[in-house]
């Protein structure tokens, strides 16, 4: 079963499925978009996950599709402050 995410917006709420924001990320990386966001581990201070493409970003949190060492692309979601720009 493919996980969805509700997205809620200015203007109402989005609902959106995990192969949405995969195609998402598809289309930023085919567009020439550089992955930049990876999720942080403050404790150890260096990223968990290889570097990745924002999908979405709310008040609520945001979405981070990267592409796994074995070509696989993963959704990672949590707040702003979960994630590092480099």
């Amino acid at each position: 079963m493919e996980r969805t995410y509700i997205l809620h917006l200015k203007n109402g709420n989005k609902v959106i499925t995990e192969s949405d924001a995969i195609n998402n990320a598809l289309e930023q990386e085919s567009s020439g978009i550089c992955p930049h966001y990876a999720f942080y581990d403050y404790r150890k201070a260096k990223s968990i996950t290889p570097k990745g493409w924002l999908v979405w970003s709310t008040m609520d949190g945001c979405g981070v599709v990267y592409r796994r060492h074995d070509g696989k692309m993963i959704v990672c979601t949590g707040v702003q402050s979960d994630f590092c720009y480099y």
